[in-house]
């Protein structure tokens, strides 16, 4: 194995990588949200920094 295609390969991975934390990251957000307004309609979550999802 060549020392370019070994590169190739480090940079190839490093780039899959950072792109599923992104797609994971995404879920997780999404997740929150809906976490968040699940609370907000009980009247859990109703402190005064917060802001209702809906208000934008």
């Amino acid at each position: 194995m060549s020392q370019f295609t070994l590169i190739l390969l480090i940079i190839l991975f490093v780039m899959i990588l950072i792109y599923v934390v992104h797609l994971y990251d995404k879920y997780l957000v999404n997740e929150i949200n809906k976490y968040e307004k699940r609370l907000e309609e009980k009247g859990i979550l109703k402190r005064h920094f917060t802001k209702k999802i809906d208000d934008k």
